[in-house]
């Protein structure tokens, strides 16, 4: 009777998740049927459902694998609705801008391949890429000099490593190799801390957060904070710290 009652619960479990499982005279066999049961939030878990997940056919059965492969790495949905919901479309939104995949609350390849390649939510670098900003921060007023690293000067390249330097992190020297040797982010998934690049590569800066970035720009103009919207964005690059 109580082998019984395991099949039957076992049974149950899978057509809740949506996963056929036979009945087998074996409580491990039966385990190994449901490989992502709700409370087992792992990678593989998140790779299981995003292969379960098709946005070409965003059909109730795909966008609910796409939910639960979002809760098994991190980004809670309740309840699971088999809908692009606003709770969906902000977890979404999370996971695309943590994992630097364009921003857009949808459910596109880009994502999915993400989620298919079991890239968990990012262990949070705040606390690091603070420490970024707070150097940045406090070299306003000192003056350019080109091919200068501080401490009393900087060129531009030249502050976003002894910036990063600060938080333990050494990155290469001119603009165009540091925004060549780190992964891109664009432009709506800015975050403190970041190396944002323009003039083609020419001219680099630290994002600070708020549309704002400090710079060392060129002679006779010290170190300062300005809008990003006062350069022509390029592209932007953020270090693992």
């Amino acid at each position: 009777m109580t082998m019984l009652r395991n099949r039957i619960a076992a049974t149950a479990a899978a057509i809740s998740l949506g996963v056929g499982l036979a009945l087998t005279s074996s409580p491990a066999a039966q385990a190994r049927s449901v490989p992502c049961m709700p409370s087992k939030g792992t990678v593989s878990c998140s790779k299981y459902w995003a292969n379960r997940a098709n946005p070409a056919k965003p059909t109730s059965s795909s966008i609910l694998n796409l939910q639960r492969a979002l809760v098994q790495v991190g980004y809670p949905i309740k309840p699971l609705t088999g809908t692009l919901n606003s709770t969906t479309r902000a977890r979404l939104q999370s996971y695309q801008r943590e994992r630097a995949i364009k921003v857009t609350g949808k459910f596109d390849q880009q994502t999915v391949k993400a989620l298919r390649a079991g890239r968990p939510k990012l262990v949070s670098t705040a606390g690091k890429a603070a420490k970024v900003v707070a150097y940045a921060n406090r070299q306003l007023g000192k003056p350019y000099r080109s091919g200068a690293v501080g401490p009393s000067a900087f060129d531009c390249s030249g502050l976003t490593m002894a910036a990063y330097k600060s938080a333990g992190r050494s990155i290469t020297r001119t603009s165009y190799a540091q925004l060549s040797a780190h992964k891109s982010v664009p432009k709506s998934a800015l975050q403190p801390g970041d190396i944002v690049g323009f003039y083609g590569g020419g001219h680099v800066a630290t994002y600070v957060g708020k549309g704002y970035v400090i710079h060392a720009s060129r002679p006779g103009r010290p170190v300062a904070k300005v809008k990003l919207s006062t350069m022509p964005f390029y592209k932007a690059v953020r270090p693992v710290i």
